[in-house]
C-alpha cells in the first residue's frame, strides 16, 4: 500500500499503545478504517485523479508570505498531501451527484491543526480544475487564515454580515485560479452570535452554496462557543478535527454529542496523529501530522453512546 499504508499502521501501533484517558479509535466517532481499504493514490498530482477527475499539474510559484504549513500546494507529492488527496478523494465519493456542499470544521480543543486542515483540504480540493472552491474563516474571535494566506483580513465576513462590505468586496482571489478566500473581518464589538444569527447570514450561506462546489468554513472548538451550532446548521454537514495526544476523551464524547444535540449531521472526523518516524520537509511544516479520515457514508450514526 506504500507509504501512506505504512504510516497508517504505525499511527495504529501507536494509538494502542496510549494510555486509557487519550483517544483511541477517534473516541467512538467511527470504527477505524481498515488500513487495506484505503485508496491507492498517485504520487504525483499530475493528470487524472482516482476518481477519474482531471487535475492540474502545473508547476506553482512560491508565494511570498504565505505559511510554508501549505503542503498541498507547496509539495504536492509528499506524504500528508496524498493523505489530503484521500480525504478529497472520500469527500467527492460522498457525493456521488455532485451537488455543492458547505462544510464546516471544527475540532474538540484550541490548537489540533484544524485551520492549518481547512485550508489544506481547501487547496487540495481547488486542484481539480472543475471544482470551485472558497475557504471562510468563520472564526471571529482567533481569525489566523487570512495571515496564513497572507491575503487582507477585512474587509471579510464580519463586515459583509455588519452591512459595511458587499459580498463581492470581501471575497478574495488565491494562488489557485479555481479557489477563493473570505478572511474573518471586523465584528466592530460585536458578539460572533449576534453577527451569525442576522438576517443575512443565512442569504451568505446560500450564496456560497449556489456559487461554489465545495464551502470549506473554518470556525471555532465545538466545545468552547456556540458559533458551530449556528453555522452548522447553515451547513451541509460538519467535519470534526481531532488531534492525538491533545483531546482527551471525553472531550471528543462531549464534541459529538453537541453537535448531536443541536442535530447538526456530522460527516466524518478527521483524526491528527503526530508521527515522528515521519520526515521533517524543508519548507518547515512543524506538525508532521499523519492525516487519517473517517468519513461515513451514514453521518449521523449515533456513536456517542
Amino acid at each position: 500500500m506504500g507509504r501512506i499504508a505504512e504510516a497508517l499502521k504505525r499511527a495504529e501501533q501507536e494509538r494502542r499503545s496510549h494510555s486509557p484517558g487519550r483517544l483511541s479509535r477517534t473516541a467512538g466517532l467511527a470504527d477505524p478504517m481498515d488500513v487495506s481499504a484505503m485508496l491507492t493514490l498517485p504520487t504525483d498530482v499530475g493528470q487524472v485523479d482516482a476518481g477519474g477527475l482531471e487535475v492540474s499539474d502545473e508547476v506553482l510559484p512560491i508565494v511570498e508570505g504565505m505559511t510554508g504549513s501549505l503542503v498541498t500546494y507547496y509539495d504536492r507529492s509528499c506524504p500528508v498531501s496524498e493523505q489530503f488527496r484521500t480525504l478529497r478523494t472520500r469527500l467527492i465519493s460522498l457525493n456521488p451527484s455532485n451537488e455543492h456542499r458547505v462544510l464546516a470544521i471544527t475540532s474538540t480543543v484550541p490548537k489540533e491543526g484544524k485551520s492549518v486542515s481547512t485550508v489544506n483540504l481547501a487547496f487540495s480540493l481547488a486542484e481539480i480544475r472543475h471544482l470551485k472552491t472558497v475557504v471562510v474563516d468563520g472564526d471571529f474571535r482567533r481569525s489566523s487564515l487570512a495571515k496564513m494566506l497572507n491575503l487582507r483580513n477585512t474587509p471579510g465576513l464580519a463586515d459583509l454580515l455588519r452591512g459595511e462590505a458587499t459580498y463581492e468586496e470581501v471575497l478574495q482571489p488565491t494562488p489557485l485560479p479555481n479557489l477563493f478566500f473570505i478572511a474573518a473581518g471586523n465584528t466592530d464589538r460585536r458578539s460572533a452570535a449576534e453577527l451569525l444569527t442576522s438576517r443575512k447570514t443565512a442569504d451568505v450561506f446560500r450564496r456560497l452554496h449556489a456559487q461554489f462546489h465545495y464551502s470549506l468554513v473554518d470556525t471555532p472548538p465545538v466545545t468552547t462557543v456556540t458559533d458551530v451550532g449556528i453555522i452548522g446548521h447553515m451547513c451541509s454537514a460538519v467535519i470534526l478535527v481531532v488531534r492525538l495526544n491533545k483531546a482527551l476523551e471525553p472531550m471528543a464524547r462531549r464534541a459529538v454529542r453537541l453537535l448531536q444535540v443541536n442535530n447538526i449531521p456530522i460527516l466524518g472526523a478527521l483524526l491528527v496523529g503526530d508521527d515522528r518516524t515521519m520526515t521533517r520537509y524543508g519548507y518547515q511544516y512543524s506538525d508532521d501530522c499523519n492525516y487519517r479520515d473517517y468519513l461515513r457514508q451514514r453521518p449521523t450514526d449515533d456513536t456517542a453512546q
